[in-house]
């Protein structure tokens, strides 16, 4: 078999530290995609960093072309970047400004599309037939349960939503696979940000990654890695 990459944009030190171990542990050459990569420490844990403003199209489409000539073109693909700006009335979403919502939806969505764009690019190079080709997108409940305050990060995960629904519309039948998978708490709402689990997330991927087929793309999971059930998930996909 042919060695396994694995790229993770958005490497921080809490989901993306957990996604990546538990990736390196799978037997990938993990890829730490972030603005401010610490090529030393990531050397240290067994990764190799890359730096890239997720923003910039031509930023990530860098990422990925080094990325493949350094480690091989990545058969797994984790967006894991995003952007909030709370506005300066928590009851006006619109007080968080144009600017500041163009800035967020930026890193939310464009920069998820310009992945998925590079994704399913790489996953064209991976000729085993039998290495997994999946990109996982960090997603959040905010665009089925929006949240007032939290406008700028909701409508740029709506947007990342649609483009995984619609990557599985144009290339499932390629065996490439695509989810959005949000951690929820016990009653299916957001979370608060403190109570956001890498462990969580960590075993979640890997679980989507070991599975054969696509099942639902929007994927939801509490803290302890306790999954949704799938009419539950289908349920939600019609009131997206």
């Amino acid at each position: 078999m042919a060695p396994k990459t694995a790229l993770i944009i958005g490497a921080g030190k809490n989901i993306g530290a957990a996604v990546a171990k538990s990736l390196k542990d799978q037997g990938y050459s993990v890829a730490l995609v972030s603005r401010k990569p610490d090529p030393k420490a990531a050397e240290a844990s067994g990764y190799t960093a890359f730096s890239a403003d997720v923003a910039k199209p031509e930023s990530v489409r860098a990422a990925f072309k080094e990325v493949g000539e350094k480690l091989g073109a990545p058969s797994v693909v984790v967006y894991n970047a995003a952007a909030f700006t709370f506005p300066t009335d928590p009851s006006d979403p619109f007080s968080a400004g144009a600017e500041a919502f163009a800035a967020d939806v930026a890193v939310n969505s464009v920069g998820g599309f310009v992945a998925l764009q590079e994704a399913v690019a790489a996953f064209k190079t991976v000729d085993d037939a039998s290495t997994p080709k999946v990109f996982i997108a960090t997603g959040n409940v905010l665009p089925f349960k929006p949240v007032v305050f939290a406008g700028t990060l909701g409508a740029g995960k709506a947007a990342l939503a649609h483009l995984v629904d619609v990557s599985i519309q144009a290339f499932g039948g390629k065996g490439y696979r695509f989810y959005f998978a949000s951690q929820v708490n016990k009653d299916g709402n957001p979370v608060d940000y403190p109570e956001l689990s890498g462990e969580a997330h960590a075993k979640v991927y890997a679980q989507l990654l070991a599975e054969k087929e696509q099942g639902p793309w929007e994927v939801r999971f509490t803290g302890d890695t306790l999954r949704f059930k799938e009419d539950e998930a289908k349920a939600a996909m019609k009131n997206f």
